[in-house]
């Protein structure tokens, strides 16, 4: 039956990149001391300014009945069950924690612990006005001390972190103004790196110095729409409703969420009949159907979502048959992708995509966009001329996938490229190892066991500067495209003041790395979640995560 390659949300959300050694410097901070403390529309990069950027306080609305019930979440993986953001970006910090700022469904930066910021003329130096009505979990109040601590934390040499690669490599200084300003400070014009700040959450200073990580790993506070209750291992995690939280608006309407991990997708299936869950993830597309088809309801959670293909080390010739742009170029033309899209997907995707992009976000295009039509003949001719498979000892392409619902994905390709004369080994992994490959780090050396390996992922964002930069740039931590020339346009980009200019930059080297064939998009795929009777409307961030929208679902209506 049809699947969807669905690798869970927990190691999706992880696949941005991380490794303390990403980037072309990694400066351990040289903080400057604080001077005043003891301790789509489509988003753009944002112009040099001295006026504040700024969003208006919520408004507040009547109040309503103090939450209650729970929402019953299933995975199929938990990931690395940290609540350190340094250590992964798991998908339960988005839970317990608050980000610097935010965007809306549009694609619009907003304060969100920084209620406005400036960033200079220059464009080096960011100043942002914390807000002062937030308190952490414990009660204690969030200041500039506490931005200041995460970011050092972020920028450090130890951070696996995705956010900390571009702050971390333009380190200069950082200070906390007074207790309700901090400034950031860079050595080139970076622009860009409003995303990063959008997705560094802020932890709480006092707290954990007070009891220690390791103390804090165990019993973590944040800010955020819940609040920390417990964690069983590979088991079970249940947070409580922030009824404290300073955007009245976004009080969840359920006093508990509660996640658990169920592998096998039969028994998240009897789970949800029997009302033990309410929401079932990593569900192939036949079986959405399926549950849609017997009257369960479905949700649309978050953007369309581009299912790629990323190639690891092709500029070295040991990496094998996709060392030759021919292959790798065959490889795509043997795809049918639109069969594909209504066999596989059962018509609930479109072909084409790229590495965090879909229509409307940022710098998207139809060209960067568009896939290649299924041309097998195409295929064969290109394998011919790179004198596949008889020019190499061993010409055996390897792929690489964990356990689940992703293999029909894979054994799809594999058909179409045994059809070509492609030789093509699908490996099943530990978690672990896949990391191992996605997160190799720049500089990936010609012994590496992985070398020439494909792997896949899906996940979309309305700026992708921050991913792509990772994947289509040689100081990026997944060493899929190393080119001096695909380099220079991003260098080009990056610090860019102009926003105009900065988009079509963005574009030019978008084009630049699709032109090299190290990873190919796929198709596009509705991200549909079927969900129990318990659940009613999801009212906030339509555009991101489950999680982000979980402190906004509804109960039914009675």
């Amino acid at each position: 039956m049809s699947k969807w390659l669905a690798i869970p949300l927990i190691l999706i959300i992880m696949i941005s990149g991380v490794l303390a050694s990403c980037g072309k410097t990694t400066p351990t901070p040289t903080t400057t001391a604080p001077a005043t403390t003891t301790t789509t529309v489509k988003p753009t990069a944002t112009t040099a300014t001295t006026a504040p950027t700024a969003t208006t306080a919520p408004a507040t609305t009547a109040a309503r009945e103090a939450p209650y019930g729970t929402i019953k979440y299933a995975t199929a993986n938990f990931g690395v069950e940290s609540f350190d953001p340094i250590v992964w970006a798991t998908t339960w910090n988005i839970l317990i924690y608050d980000t610097i700022l935010d965007y809306t469904k549009d694609g619009k930066y907003v304060g969100k612990v920084a209620e406005s910021w400036t960033l200079s003329p220059d464009g080096k130096t960011w100043t942002f006005k914390i807000r002062k009505d937030i308190k952490f979990h414990n009660g204690d109040q969030l200041t500039a001390n506490d931005v200041y601590f995460e970011m050092a934390r972020m920028c450090s040499k130890d951070s696996k972190s995705a956010w900390s690669n571009n702050p971390r490599d333009q380190f200069v200084s950082h200070r906390v103004i007074d207790d309700y300003t901090y400034e950031f400070v860079t050595k080139d014009p970076q622009p860009q790196l409003i995303d990063s700040f959008a997705n560094i959450e802020v932890l709480p200073k006092k707290y954990i110095e007070t009891v220690g990580m390791a103390e804090f790993a165990k019993h973590p506070i944040g800010s955020g729409h819940w609040k920390f209750v417990s964690w069983t291992p590979q088991t079970k995690l249940v947070v409580e409703a922030n009824t404290d939280y300073w955007n009245k608006n976004e009080i969840p309407y359920f006093k508990y969420w509660e996640e658990y991990l169920v592998v096998e997708e039969a028994t998240q299936v009897a789970m949800l009949k029997r009302g033990e869950i309410d929401i079932p993830t990593g569900l192939t597309t036949d079986r959405i159907v399926e549950l849609r088809d017997a009257g369960w309801q479905v949700r649309v959670q978050g953007l369309p979502t581009p299912q790629i293909l990323a190639i690891l080390g092709s500029h070295l010739p040991e990496s094998g048959p996709v060392s030759d742009i021919r292959v790798r170029q065959a490889l795509s033309y043997a795809i049918n992708r639109q069969e594909m899209c209504d066999t596989l997907w059962r018509k609930t995707a479109t072909p084409g995509g790229r590495f965090f992009m879909v229509p409307g976000v940022y710098g998207a295009t139809d060209d960067l966009l568009a896939a290649d039509p299924y041309d097998p003949v195409k295929a064969k001719a290109l394998l011919a001329d790179a004198g596949y498979p008889g020019k190499w000892a061993n010409p055996v392409i390897n792929v690489c996938t964990v356990a689940g619902p992703s293999m029909d994905f894979w054994l799809a390709l594999q058909g179409y490229w045994q059809k070509v004369g492609i030789q093509v080994k699908v490996n099943v992994i530990d978690t672990a190892i896949w990391y191992q490959i996605l997160f190799v780090g720049p500089g990936v050396k010609s012994n590496y066991q992985y070398l020439g390996w494909i792997w896949s992922f899906s996940l979309a964002s309305f700026n992708g500067t921050a991913y792509c930069r990772n994947l289509y740039t040689s100081y990026g931590i997944h060493s899929v495209t190393v080119d001096p020339a695909v380099d220079a346009l991003f260098d080009k980009y990056i610090v860019e003041l102009d926003p105009a200019k900065a988009v079509t930059e963005y574009q030019d080297w978008q084009r630049a790395a699709k032109a090299k064939y190290t990873s190919i998009g796929v198709a596009m795929i509705n991200p549909q979640l079927i969900v129990s009777n318990n659940i009613g409307t999801f009212t906030l961030a339509p555009h991101k995560f489950l999680q982000f929208a979980s402190a906004g679902i509804m109960h039914p209506k009675k």
